[in-house]
């Protein structure tokens, strides 16, 4: 599923993310989290980082966007580097 907040600025992006970090790791009680970003959006890979996602790789060139292609950054995070 894709989550796009377009309010931004006001701490939505980085609410959500957390509350999805605790029920994943606490509810669910999985090993890993991860998730995709465009490669240009570096407001959200900026934020992901902050929250404890690290670099994983890249699916290069896989969405079409018009006439040209775009990239997707892997990026996750594991129980162990989860901070309540």
């Amino acid at each position: 599923m894709r989550i796009v907040i377009s309010d931004k600025g006001r701490g939505y992006g980085r609410d959500a993310i957390r509350l999805i970090q605790t029920y994943v790791f606490n509810e669910l009680h999985a090993h890993r989290l991860w998730l995709d970003v465009k490669e240009h959006n570096h407001r959200a890979k900026n934020l992901y980082e902050s929250l404890g996602f690290r670099y994983e790789g890249m699916l290069r060139e896989c969405i079409k966007s018009g006439d040209t292609y775009e990239s997707l950054i892997i990026m996750a995070i594991l129980r162990r580097e989860f901070a309540n």
